[in-house]
C-alpha cells in the first residue's frame, strides 16, 4: 500500500494526525489553484470549503485518481461556485467555445512570424512594470480566458497537473486538453506581448 492510500486509509477510520497530514501536503497547492480565480483574500476559503467537500466525501472516494486531482476539481468548483455568487449569474455559455488564436495575425501564410515578438528585458526598472503590476495584469487576463482555457491553465501551469489528471479531473480526452492549454498560453502570451511593447496592461 503506498504513502496516499494508507494515509486515506487511515483518515476513513478517523484519525486526526492523518487528516494534518493531508492538509499539510495540499493546502497550499489549493490556495493556489484559487487565488488566480477568486484572489488571494478569497483563496483561503475556496480552499476551506474544498477541505469540508472533500472530507464529507472521502468515504465515496475510490482512489482512481491521484487524491490531488480529486482535491483540484473540487477547488475549482468551489471557485467557480463562489466567482458565479459574487456576480449573481450563472454562464457555462463560453464553455468549449473557441473564439480562434490570438496571436494568427502575427503569422504569414506558410505559418513564419510576420511580426516577432517583442524581446523582454529585465536591466531596469524602466523597462518593465513592477512585478507586483505585472501579476495583477497576468491575474487579470487569467479571469478573461474562457472558463474552460482557464481551468486548464490553472491546472498545468499553476497546480502542475499532468495532462492525464486534467483530462480526469475535467473529465475530458486529453487532446482536448492539449487545444485548450494551447489556446490559453497563446492568449496569455498576447498579454504578456502587449505589456512588454506598450508597458500597461
Amino acid at each position: 500500500m503506498d504513502e496516499e492510500q494508507g494515509l486515506l486509509k487511515r483518515l476513513r477510520e478517523g484519525d486526526t494526525s492523518a487528516f494534518e497530514a493531508i492538509i499539510k501536503q495540499h493546502h497550499a497547492f489549493l490556495v493556489a489553484m484559487a487565488v488566480p480565480l477568486v484572489g488571494p483574500q478569497l483563496a483561503d476559503d475556496v480552499a476551506q470549503e474544498t477541505w469540508l467537500k472533500a472530507m464529507a466525501a472521502i468515504n465515496g472516494f475510490e482512489g482512481r485518481s491521484k487524491l490531488r486531482t480529486w482535491l483540484a476539481r473540487i477547488a475549482i468548483n468551489e471557485a467557480h461556485a463562489l466567482t458565479r455568487k459574487g456576480k449573481r449569474e450563472v454562464s457555462l455559455d463560453s464553455w468549449g467555445s473557441d473564439p480562434g488564436s490570438p496571436i494568427a495575425s502575427r503569422f504569414n501564410e506558410q505559418g513564419a512570424w510576420d511580426v516577432l515578438p517583442a524581446q523582454w528585458h529585465h536591466d531596469t526598472p524602466e523597462e518593465l512594470l513592477s512585478q507586483e503590476e505585472l501579476q495583477e495584469c497576468i491575474r487579470k487576463h487569467l479571469h478573461k480566458l474562457p472558463d474552460d482555457q482557464q481551468s486548464v491553465v490553472i491546472m498545468r501551469e499553476l497546480a502542475g497537473l499532468d495532462y492525464a489528471e486534467i483530462a480526469q479531473a475535467l473529465g475530458l480526452l486529453e487532446g482536448n486538453i492539449r487545444v485548450l492549454l494551447h489556446r490559453g498560453r497563446q492568449r496569455m502570451h498576447a498579454m504578456l506581448n502587449h505589456f512588454e511593447e506598450v508597458g500597461t496592461c
